[in-house]
């Protein structure tokens, strides 16, 4: 069988990951699996490093469209990872009957315009990574036959040695030895609250003044940030250390981590957090409570809570019994539920309905697919 993934993303972020994860594994399960991806993006230049074959998008959209369309003739199904690459897969497209599975990662509902009507009736199965964001697109109008979930996964063998972790922590920042961490890995940007995270920072240095904030990646809030940590007096506790490559490797240097977000489809770096032994406190935002059950493989405070996430972090910082027992829990549950070949098998077990079921199987049921205005 083969496979084409798309997702033509500048930068690199999770879905980026998970569009590499699962062609990866699907290659090693047995499947033809490649990328399109964006001429020059991180995910090209990773994904040829790991063996996996590249067709090069250009930024130019007919040319892209040309490109995406003669290697979707050349495949059996196509797999769309943004919103982006689903609207540019579309129309490549356009007159060949490939069957489309789109994975959508992002916990709000799609505009309501005619080309979104339009695309999202002509995929054939929109999988939700979380049971979140099935809901949300059934509110939007999907049948519920047409929205499976797959959760997200991580390989969970990619981490540094603890000491090796805090060596490079240590040299980003300035942080001192013996300084305990709560570390944060995510893109600076506006979902991701950021600012109720420093202000659960500041609650926390005054009852907790050895705890330094590493907070890992770059965004477009970075200067609001900053400006909000000057205000809040935290200039020698929160770190900003900026984008680094790969960074879930360097997990088991925290001793907390800490997920601030206000809307979040899923939020796969907290399985890492979990793999790699470091206890969560978390927002109940979206998918995340999914991935983080309350008291029993971690702790969640209301979105925007500062106060209340301050609190969920002061007792894991805190409470070395308890932080124990839930980091134990979240990784057994981990390694369980959420392996990466488990998730590329279902992704594989889908392919072959829709390639073997007919018109049935690629019109969720066999109904007409309608899409109604919100």
């Amino acid at each position: 069988m083969r496979v084409l993934h798309i997702n033509n993303e500048k930068t690199w972020r999770g879905g980026e990951r998970q569009t590499l994860l699962t062609a990866q594994e699907q290659r090693r399960q047995g499947l033809d699996s490649r990328i399109a991806c964006r001429r020059g993006a991180p995910l090209e230049e990773i994904a040829r490093s790991n063996g996996i074959p590249v067709i090069s998008l250009s930024s130019v959209v007919p040319a892209a469209l040309l490109a995406l369309r003669r290697s979707a003739a050349e495949c059996e199904l196509l797999h769309c990872h943004t919103g982006r690459g689903h609207s540019l897969t579309s129309l490549a497209v356009l007159g060949q009957r490939k069957p489309m599975v789109i994975s959508r990662r992002v916990d709000f509902a799609p505009r309501n315009s005619a080309f979104n009507r339009w695309k999202y009736g002509r995929a054939d199965r929109v999988v939700c990574v979380s049971k979140c964001i099935a809901a949300i697109m059934r509110n939007w109008g999907l049948p519920a036959a047409k929205l499976p979930v797959i959760y997200e996964a991580v390989p969970g063998d990619a981490y540094l040695p603890r000491e090796d972790c805090l060596k490079e922590l240590r040299e980003r920042t300035g942080l001192q030895s013996g300084q305990r961490i709560v570390g944060n890995v995510a893109a600076l940007v506006g979902h991701k609250d950021h600012a109720t995270l420093l202000r659960a920072a500041k609650v926390v240095a005054a009852r907790c003044p050895d705890v330094a904030f590493v907070v890992v990646g770059e965004g477009e809030r970075r200067e609001r940030l900053l400006s909000l940590r000057k205000e809040l007096g935290l200039e020698a506790t929160v770190h900003f250390t900026g984008f680094i490559p790969q960074a879930h490797r360097l997990l088991p240097g925290f001793d907390v981590f800490a997920m601030s977000s206000c809307m979040e489809g899923a939020g796969t770096i907290v399985l890492d957090a979990n793999m790699a032994g470091v206890p969560v406190a978390a927002t109940a935002a979206g998918g995340l409570p999914e991935l983080v059950l309350d008291q029993q493989t971690g702790l969640l405070a209301p979105v925007g809570d500062a106060p209340a996430l301050a609190e969920a972090l002061l007792r894991l910082l805190g409470e070395p019994a308890l932080a124990q027992r839930l980091a134990r829990a979240a990784r057994q549950r981990a390694e369980q539920d959420f392996s990466v070949a488990t998730m590329a098998r279902r992704y594989v077990e889908l392919y072959r309905e829709l390639l073997s079921g007919g018109q049935n199987a690629r019109s969720a049921g066999g109904k007409r697919v309608m899409i109604p205005d919100a």
